[in-house]
């Protein structure tokens, strides 16, 4: 192995003079070094001199007193103050990492590697490595930043990870192990799919380092490399298997799609042959399911399957997946392996289903084979007889790879197999073999191998070895253990007990290391949810300076769509729907569809006067509590037949006035709330999300508690809550506690909490009682005094004081209390316990701030009870209107190219000369030249460079205001100014490719595309309304649910809207802002009307008698952006970030000097931290301008300047720079 190490780490601790800082040297061949130099969170370079020598050599040459044109001896001063603390054989780069308020930095080098053999292509010969050990170092030197990083060092050093170098110190420039050999020669970019370190290259880019040099790229996977000597030369086999990052995660931890059409255990296996100067190589693909499911709970043998979305709002992830597989390998034939055991039929089942009503369906073969069945025994003579006759066809058309050197590519591969399983393990592997085994024979003839049966046997058994090494590798990834092949019972009963004691007990920890390496700094940070909420995937990930730019400008590339919700509760006292409200009882269609119809005709309730009761909704958010009795038994084991009942009975009444598809349901004992939507919406439906918490008998059982569901709606999030606290007229406390326990416990994936969203609609029994006598209490309710009665509420007094509900809005109650009813009458409660009428039940709303600003309107436009008396309660429900932002891509891109056109160096700093020597130490041209540097922004640190001034500006846009004047005369002087980082619109660009997807496609001759990716997933196929409540509850519990003989499914959404467009689109056309001319199958979103003005508040709740104070609902305020500060501070909140402001264009520097008196600038010539005082600029006594500088009386009223820093002398420390810079 060539590979030595050749990178040397050295550090030097803090000391009263400078910080912390590390040295990098890198050789680079006999005699010649290189170094990256790290301090107070800057990164620069130590190299030979060239015209554009780096910012930092200008200090190392006053530190030394060396002339700039001393090269490599700013290195050799720096070395002897530095102790060597580590060699490493590569580097991975910089991992910025959240520590709550604080940003650590640490350098992440290999320390621990071992060859696994060279690939050749042509000429090019590249040696690939696995790594076995890495070492973090902090680069704030802090006792215990390591501690932090164990799972994160386990991770990397086990043995899943690859790099590659070049073979020779001469030799070319490595292969790019995340592109195949057909990428290769299409001289792809870096596909960053495979692309595991790229967010550790981040932060070096963004410092203008060249990551080509310093850094090696890493895939996540498996490469076997094995040499066969054919003849004369000698031939590569190997196989490649690339671990996409994009879902990435372990067995029981990430399961299925995400709504971007990624699914877990997505992994490109290639199988590669070099002989000589030919490269042949095939290309296949494997992945979970592309449905929302998952395996929760202790899985030990039996692994039960449980949906996480209904049936119907799968569709678009589903054909986001086949559009991406599509789109990036061609044509498809889909190799599904599941059984019928363990919840795999209805898996499958669905699967097929959607299959079969995609758009892409005929362009893709589906081919289901059930494996276990089939090759039950080890007999896999049914994958010859059975399986290969099926496929046989399209795989002599996709073909494969083969290029020459001289000829380049003979053959292109036009499509690939995608093969799975429930884990894409065991049975994918035996399959894949079986693929690859069979392509092998094909590839061997473009060598001209196949008429030489020893050496076609040969790579026969050398490529089943591999194929066996490679299943064993994927497998070791994904569930911890390697493969089951079922030759050995023993071997494979070991590995199984290890892959359940693995899965339960420590992929946890294995999962938040792949978080950490892949997130890096968004990871659990507010910036992550609301780029996750707002921005394309392709801008997702970008540093935090720029998603800070770009959600202050969020108003220039949103729209306000509004959507109406309706928000209800009911404590139906253990009841099972309508079929327990009796002959005599109004059914729920009061409750559901008629509420505000009711209102506005008996003048009941709270009903905004402009609104419409015809109105569709587009979301509607059911709760109920005690859904079942609440015994023993259901407490211990809740049962979930009322469930089920309850979701057919809601989705048949919804479905009267259009169609609505269950988003998710969860049940916790008897609280249980459903959210369904209108069918139009659920393309743009994400990330949904349940949680519950217990608060019961302190937290142990779920008799009390809450339940929440969360998604996101186009770009804004929406938590829906149900609860039910604790009972008893005098437990207040008790209550208050159920609330703040629920809102600190109801977590979601990523740690969101329900305030953690840009609106929370909050439903539920809480409890609150009215204090006051209960005679008092029922003559007021006869007489409808509302006012007088709400004094009492216990719910309005403990949210004036804070306690619960705080921020949460509530229209006024205006309705008689709900609580507690004789069942079947009108009557209050009259039993012995007679107890006093409460409006337990309520509705409250919230939509999030930003600082003391709102930015997501809403208006509650009605608030009342229904009638049903089959409960000891009356249902309660809302409807809210609320602007949901819809973001444009096109529009973000473009908002993106402005500010990174304006956005100026990163490092923000400046180097200032004069024509002569030394006169920037003359007082008065220092003066001026300082005076008009303030007035360009704020300056962190003045600094002496020789016969240089360098100048650090807080932000990249100074430095380029700062810039405009390179050639200035000053006193006679001509002053140059010029960037440090020169090339720094390039550097940006760089940092944008590394968080893009840059898959490119396989090959140049695949079949077009049939919906642009903008409008795909529109086809949805429903099932029969009066079943799919029903049916889809069923599978949400992740049961095994046999498909209804001869259920048919509704053709897809663009046939069901031209065949009920009336019903479905004519109300929501015009706020679409669709035409007569627009097909309502394809809703754009470019045609979103602009921001309409904020929405009309409820009228004021009447005022109560003065013996207390009533409480109003808050005030609505107009949507502001709260401006961010300092992009790049290491040490800082990372939810903060500095202001965009455009460059202007200043002509001289005569206008900036006569707007004023100059800005505070903070000097330090020790090179401590930024000083706090602020001396201002002397008025210029002597200036050679042609113009007056400003009037005498301004001039007068400027306090003295700072002196000018001094010179240095041999020996004297260099100041504290790079601190400044950072921040």
């Amino acid at each position: 192995m060539v590979l030595g190490k050749n990178y040397k780490v050295y550090h030097k601790p803090a000391d009263s003079q400078r910080p912390f800082s590390l040295i990098v040297e890198a050789s680079r061949g006999p005699g010649h070094s290189e170094a990256l130099y790290f301090e107070s969170g800057v990164i620069t370079t130590l190299s030979e001199f060239s015209p554009h020598f780096s910012f930092l050599s200008l200090f190392l040459c006053e530190l030394n007193c060396i002339s700039p044109h001393q090269g490599t001896e700013d290195f050799a001063g720096l070395k002897p103050a530095h102790t060597k603390i580590l060699d490493a054989y590569a580097l991975l780069g910089v991992l910025t990492y959240n520590a709550g308020q604080h940003r650590i930095l640490y350098l992440v080098a290999v320390n621990s590697c071992v060859s696994v053999g060279k690939l050749l292509f042509g000429d090019v010969e590249t040696e690939v490595l696995r790594i076995t050990g890495v070492a973090v170092i902090s680069l704030r030197n802090t006792v215990g930043d390591e501690d932090r990083l164990v799972e994160f060092v386990k991770l990397l050093s086990s043995g899943i990870f690859y790099f590659a170098v070049p073979a020779s110190a001469n030799a070319a420039p490595s292969v790019d192990l995340t592109l195949c050999a057909q990428r290769i020669s299409m001289k792809a970019p870096t596909d960053n799919r495979f692309f595991w370190n790229r967010g550790l290259h981040l932060y070096l880019q963004s410092f203008g380092i060249a990551c080509d040099r310093w850094l090696v790229k890493v895939i996540c996977g498996g490469v076997e490399i094995k040499t066969l000597y054919v003849a004369q030369y000698q031939a590569r086999a190997c196989i490649i298997s690339r671990f996409n990052c994009y879902r990435a995660g372990t067995r029981f931890q990430v399961r299925g799609a995400n709504d971007d059409g990624n699914v877990a255990n997505f992994v490109e296996t290639e199988q590669l042959i070099c002989l000589g100067d030919q490269t042949s190589s095939f290309i296949q693909i494997r992945g979970s399911v592309p449905l929302f499911w998952e395996q929760t709970g202790v899985q030990v043998g039996a692994h039960k399957i449980k949906f996480s979305r209904s049936f119907e709002t799968m569709s678009p992830a589903f054909e986001r997946h086949l559009n991406m597989i599509r789109r990036e390998y061609g044509d498809q034939v889909v190799i599904n392996l599941l059984g019928n055991k363990e919840g795999e039929t209805t898996l499958s089942e669905i699967f097929r289903t959607l299959m079969a009503s995609s758009p892409y369906h005929s362009g893709m073969l589906y081919i289901h084979f059930d494996y276990h069945a089939n090759c039950r025994g080890g007999r896999t003579d049914a994958l010859i007889t059975d399986l290969k006759p099926r496929f046989e066809h399209k795989l002599n058309e996709f073909r494969y790879f083969h290029s020459t050197e001289k000829d380049g590519p003979l053959l292109q591969q036009t499509g690939t197999v995608r093969t799975n399983c429930l884990d894409c393990l065991d049975r994918t592997n035996a399959v894949q073999t079986f693929i690859g085994l069979t392509i092998l024979e094909e590839q061997l003839k473009s060598f001209g191998l196949h008429e030489k049966p020893q050496i076609v046997s040969r790579f026969q058994q050398l490529f089943a070895q591999l194929w066996t090494q490679n299943g064993d590798h994927v497998s070791r990834i994904y569930a911890g253990t390697g493969a089951l092949d079922g030759k050995s019972k023993l071997k494979d009963g070991a590995r199984s007990v290890s892959r359940t004691l693995q899965n339960n007990l420590f992929d946890t920890s294995k999962q938040e290391a792949m978080d950490i390496l892949l997130s890096g700094s968004l990871l659990n940070s507010d910036y992550a949810d609301r780029a996750r909420t707002v921005l394309p995937f392709n801008l997702r990930q970008v540093p935090a300076f720029l998603l800070g730019s770009l959600f202050a400008r969020m108003e220039e590339y949103t729209n306000t769509l509004p959507l109406t919700f309706w928000v209800g509760t009911w404590n139906v006292n253990g009841g099972k729907g309508m079929r327990t409200t009796g002959g005599t009882d109004r059914p729920i269609d009061d409750w559901l569809l008629d509420c505000a119809a009711q209102a506005k005709e008996n003048k009941t309730n709270f009903l905004l006067g402009s609104w419409d009761p015809n109105k569709p909704v587009d979301v509607f958010a059911v709760g109920f509590e005690e859904i079942v009795d609440l015994n023993a038994s259901n407490i211990m084991a809740a049962s979930t037949t009322n469930q089920r009942q309850w979701c057919t009975d809601i989705t048949a009444t919804i479905n009267k006035r259009g169609h609505y598809v269950l988003v998710n349901s969860v049940q916790l004992v008897g609280v249980c709330l459903f959210v369904f939507i209108h069918v139009k919406h659920v393309p743009y439906l994400r990330d949904v999300a349940t949680a519950m918490v217990k608060t019961g008998l302190g937290g142990a059982t779920g008799n009390k508690g809450g339940v929440a569901i969360r998604f996101q709606l186009y770009n804004s999030s929406l938590c829906f809550c149900c609860s039910h606290f604790a009972a008893g007229q005098s437990n207040v406390n008790e209550r208050n506690a159920d609330f703040q326990e629920i809102s600190r416990k109801l977590v979601f994936p990523a740690d969101l909490t329900p305030h953690g969203h840009d609106f929370v609609f909050w439903c539920g029994d809480f409890n609150y009682r009215i204090d006051m006598a209960n005679d008092y209490v029922r003559d007021f309710i006869k007489n409808a005094n509302w006012p007088s009665l709400m004094e009492g509420d216990q719910l309005l007094f403990s949210k004036k004081d804070g306690k619960t509900f705080e921020d949460y809005v509530e229209a006024p109650v205006l309705f008689a209390p709900t609580y507690k009813y004789d069942l079947f009458t009108d009557q209050y409660d009259t039993s012995e316990k007679c107890r006093t009428p409460a409006w337990t039940d309520r509705v409250l709303v919230k939509g999030r701030k930003f600082g003391e600003l709102e930015w997501n309107e809403f208006s509650i436009v009605y608030y009342g009870r229904s009638e049903i008396q089959s409960s000891d309660h009356r249902p309660v429900n809302a409807l809210i209107e609320a602007d949901i932002h819809v973001t444009d891509e096109r529009r973000c891109e473009a908002v993106l190219e402005d500010i990174l056109a304006t956005l100026g160096p990163s490092d923000g700093t400046v180097i200032i000369s004069a024509d002569e020597p030394n006169a920037l130490y003359e007082p008065e041209v220092y003066s001026s030249v300082m005076g008009a540097m303030a007035l360009l922004g704020e300056i962190l640190l003045i600094r002496y460079s020789g016969a240089h001034l360098c100048v650090t500006f807080s932000t990249g846009q100074s430095a380029l205001k700062a810039a405009q004047f390179d050639g200035t005369e000053i006193m006679g002087r001509v002053i140059r100014i010029e960037l440090c980082l020169t090339d720094w619109r390039d550097v940006l660009d760089k940092v944008i490719s590394l968080c893009r997807n840059t898959a490119v496609a396989l090959s140049d001759t695949g079949a077009p595309l049939l919906l642009d990716e903008n409008l795909i997933s529109m086809h949805i196929p429903l099932s029969d309304p009066s079943a799919s409540g029903l049916n889809d509850l069923e599978i949400l519990e992740g049961e095994e649910v046999k498909p209804t003989a001869g259920k048919e499914f509704a053709g897809s959404l663009a046939n069901m809207a031209l065949s009920e467009a009336a019903d479905v689109y004519a109300a929501g056309a015009h706020e679409w802002g669709l035409n007569e001319a627009t097909s309502p199958d394809i809703i754009p979103i470019q045609k979103v009307p602009p921001p309409r003005p904020p929405p009309s508040r409820p009228p004021a709740r009447p005022a109560p008698p003065k013996a207390r104070e009533a409480v109003t609902p808050p005030v609505v305020t107009p949507p502001v952006v709260t401006p961010p500060v300092d992009p790049w501070a290491v040490e800082s909140d990372p939810s903060t970030v500095s202001e965009f402001q455009p460059v202007e264009t200043v002509s001289t520097l005569h206008d900036i000097l006569a707007r004023g008196a100059p800005a505070p600038v903070n000097w330090d010539p020790w090179g401590s931290e930024p000083s706090t005082f602020s001396p201002s600029i002397p008025p210029l006594t002597k200036p050679s301008f042609d113009t007056t500088v400003g009037s005498s009386e301004a001039s007068t009223e400027s306090p003295p300047p700072p002196p000018p820093p001094p010179r240095r002398r041999v020996g004297q420390q260099l100041p504290d720079v790079l601190r400044s810079i950072a921040k």
